[in-house]
């Protein structure tokens, strides 16, 4: 036992190289798994936004055939008004109370064309206050489009219904696999696979914040480069969590006490040329906190798809679309659609509030919480929780109010 404790205790300093590829190797590893689980998750939300928006598309389209079908009603009764109107008048020229405009119609009914029965129609239609001899054809023509679009309306429904089922199932089906996937994995290589994911988390804010920076310093300079060296404004900083916020001109020299002879009289200088345009920021809104106030009171919510039911039932979009409107403020129902209707910030200015969209195409969204936190719906399954901000997988920030 002696023997082997001392061999085991001496094999990493026998051979290192062996320790150091195990190392290595067990890295590659847990990056590829990493990787593989990103996907799955990667994919398993797109198809949850793809199911989210077909249902809205199938929501707003059974609202136009209801509409459809009322038009069609509406022609539809409005050429049984006419088409009574015109028995009316022949049957009083048939017994012989009125004008004999179809009399002719009734008694040779053989000799009389397609042609000449509309030119006889259309003289009745005038005589009961038709206004041109092309109104019934015009009402047929109308009701016969009507009829056609809601027959198109209902095609596009059937083939929405038919999508959404596929969807769903595809979403469920991968969603099953991501989660026993990871459950597998977090038993075998758990701690390493959340430092790995925590590790990409930060070298993504970091560059993140890097590029905000860069983007900032720039537009300063250029300020300062476009006022002639004089005090100029820096860019809109506002939401920046680095608290860096590079300056913008100057006034004189650091550390020369001097003071500067006073210039000699002049003709008045030229107007300076208009400073670069700022980095624009929109503000936070104050009604940022109410949004989140409702976000959290909806933790432990289930996730559903294509849900907002406070209470009963959220995906990812129907919790901010709820949040925000709980703040007075309206959103889109689908998360691509949000990210469309607002406006963006840099990602590394996030506020509280401000709505962080994953993935391209968009197909996921939270509420931003501040310190790398927000408050989402994630997937089937689930619930709403608060998780950390996979920052390397952010590519829209976006500000309501």
């Amino acid at each position: 036992m002696l023997v082997a404790s001392a061999l085991t205790m001496t094999l990493p300093a026998m051979f290192p190289e062996a320790v150091a590829a195990t190392v290595s190797d067990q890295r590659r590893e847990v990056e590829r798994i990493v990787d593989e689980l990103d996907r799955l998750h990667s994919q398993a939300d797109v198809l949850a936004e793809d199911y989210a928006e077909a249902v809205d598309t199938k929501n707003q389209l059974d609202i136009e055939i209801v509409a459809s079908e009322q038009r069609v009603a509406d022609k539809q009764a409005e050429l049984n008004s006419l088409r009574g109107d015109l028995a009316e008048v022949a049957i009083r020229a048939f017994t012989g109370n009125g004008a004999d405009v179809l009399g002719p119609l009734f008694s040779n009914a053989d000799q009389y064309g397609d042609g000449l029965r509309r030119d006889q129609y259309s003289r009745v239609a005038l005589s009961v206050g038709t206004s041109t001899t092309d109104d019934l054809d015009e009402l047929i023509g109308d009701l016969d489009a009507e009829r056609k679009d809601l027959e198109s309306k209902r095609a596009q429904s059937e083939a929405l219904t038919r999508t959404i089922n596929e969807k769903q199932e595809q979403t469920e089906s991968l969603t099953a696999e991501y989660t026993q996937r990871r459950d597998i994995e977090q038993t075998r290589l758990g701690a390493l696979i959340e430092e790995e994911e925590q590790r990409r988390a930060a070298a993504a804010f970091a560059k993140l914040q890097a590029e905000y920076a860069a983007s900032q310093q720039a537009v300063a300079s250029a300020s300062a480069n476009a006022g002639g060296g004089g005090t100029t404004g820096g860019a809109a900083t506002s939401g920046n969590p680095t608290g860096g916020n590079p300056a913008g001109g100057t006034t004189g020299t650091d550390g020369d006490s001097t003071p500067a002879p006073a210039p000699a009289p002049g003709p008045a200088p030229a107007p300076a040329p208009a400073p670069a345009p700022a980095i624009n920021i929109p503000s936070v809104s104050g009604r940022a906190g109410i949004a989140i106030q409702a976000a959290q009171g909806q933790l432990g919510v289930p996730y559903r798809y294509a849900t907002s039911n406070p209470g009963v039932s959220f995906d990812c979009s129907g919790l901010t679309h709820y949040a925000w409107g709980k703040a007075g403020v309206y959103l889109p129902r689908n998360s691509r659609a949000q990210a469309a209707a607002i406006p963006r910030v840099p990602p590394a200015a996030a506020q509280p509030g401000d709505l962080i969209f994953y993935y391209s195409p968009i197909s996921h969204v939270g509420i931003y919480l501040g310190g790398g936190q927000l408050i989402h719906a994630p997937n089937s399954g689930t619930v709403v929780k608060i998780g950390k901000v996979s920052w390397g997988k952010v590519t829209v920030v976006a500000r309501p109010g």
